[in-house]
């Protein structure tokens, strides 16, 4: 005879068998651990085209982010099987990946990169139970339909509009100020905002314009900011006007300090407004590169021969923010994900501890002050700009 003990929910119970009953008893199949299933997330973005640059920073950020977790054992011992998906920076094929992917039975995005393509897909997603993270899409608009399902890891306009203001009214206040928006969603977003924190201050502008987009010639608009004496300009709106205007307006004589918004930084802004760059102040996103906690993911980065710019570092965190949702919900549930994600819990990121309120928009103000300078080289490039 033997006595065994076999334990179930912790308490023991001590029988007595023959030993041939406890061979058979222990050759009975055991049940096996539940295997955890994997956690499948896309990054969409703009991977060919005119913005291929910023989709493959996304790519690199979602995909380094993925592979430092799954070394670590996954979330909740479960891997993250990441896929990646060119939106082309078009509404209509983000509806159509967004479809996609909830028929797909993904419930993790990271993206998209512009809000033209985001606010629609967001919508998309919520219907189909899917949670966004975007690292790039700054309208307000994502978060104001107050979607379950959005989160982002970049700052809002609005926030880069009242900090130009603000600015103007700190730095400029002695001088003849203008506002001109070009007449776009986001230019006249940016716009109202940045007078209203100039109004606040005590300081409105002496001039507030709105040019047609695409107009490609500003004599009329040179020769009122000449006329009424301008001597700083906020343009908020895209870069294909404000290079041409900023370039005219020197070739005319006057010199005006501008100050811009993220909408007007693209990589060929320096050809589109020549020389006349030169100290030109552009309102963005902060350095995420100097930030402490990312100092050994910008390391690695560069030990690719990749340097870390702009979305890569955010679309890194994004991914960072949903594995912690995920585990914080103690599973995917994606709407249980979100809700702890908006809970106001610090989430540790390359980004710094982020917090994030009830739309989904980060607590943390993510925005500071750049200006165009000449390397010896004679190239220009964005620095920061002193206080």
């Amino acid at each position: 005879m033997l006595w065994i003990s076999l334990r179930k929910y912790q308490t023991f119970l001590w029988i007595r068998l023959p030993l041939a009953m406890f061979v058979a008893f222990m050759a009975l199949p055991q049940p096996a651990t539940a295997k955890c299933a994997d956690i499948p997330m896309a990054v969409v973005g703009p991977m060919t085209g005119d913005w291929a640059y910023d989709g493959e920073e996304m790519r690199r950020g979602a995909q380094l982010a993925v592979d430092d977790i799954n070394a670590k054992g996954g979330v909740r011992g479960c891997k993250i099987v990441l896929t990646v998906l060119d939106d082309q920076y078009t509404p209509a094929t983000a509806i159509a990946l967004a479809k996609r992917l909830a028929k797909e039975g993904v419930r993790f995005v990271i993206g998209h990169f512009n809000s033209g393509s985001s606010v629609p897909a967001a919508m998309i997603y919520a219907k189909n139970n899917t949670l966004m993270v975007s690292p790039a899409s700054s309208n307000p608009a994502l978060t104001e339909f107050k979607l379950w399902n959005v989160i982002r890891t970049v700052g809002r306009d609005d926030v880069q509009g009242r900090f130009a203001g603000e600015y103007m009214a700190d730095h400029f206040s002695a001088q003849n100020l203008a506002i001109v928006s070009d007449g776009t969603p986001y230019g006249d977003g940016l716009a109202n905002k940045a007078r209203k924190a100039l109004r606040a201050k005590g300081h409105p502008e002496k001039l507030a314009k709105k040019i047609k987009s695409g107009q490609g010639d500003f004599a009329d608009l040179i020769s009122k900011l000449k006329s009424m004496k301008i001597e700083v300009l906020f343009f908020a709106g895209l870069a294909d006007d404000f290079g041409p205007l900023v370039r005219q307006t020197k070739e005319a004589g006057l010199k005006v300090q501008f100050i811009s918004g993220d909408g007007a930084l693209v990589h060929d802004l320096p050809g589109k407004a020549g020389p006349a760059l030169e100290g030109v102040l552009i309102a963005f996103s902060l350095e995420d590169r100097s930030n402490p906690a990312a100092a050994d993911v910008v390391a690695r980065f560069r030990s690719q021969g990749f340097e870390p710019a702009d979305y890569t570092l955010k679309s890194y965190a994004a991914v960072q923010v949903a594995a912690k949702g995920i585990e914080m919900a103690g599973g995917q549930a994606p709407r249980a994900v979100a809700a702890s994600i908006k809970s106001g819990q610090p989430i540790p990121t390359v980004l710094g501890n982020l917090t994030f309120d009830a739309k989904g928009d980060r607590n943390q103000r993510d925005v500071t002050m750049y200006v165009w300078k000449r390397r010896g080289d004679g190239t220009l490039m964005m620095d920061f700009q002193s206080p």
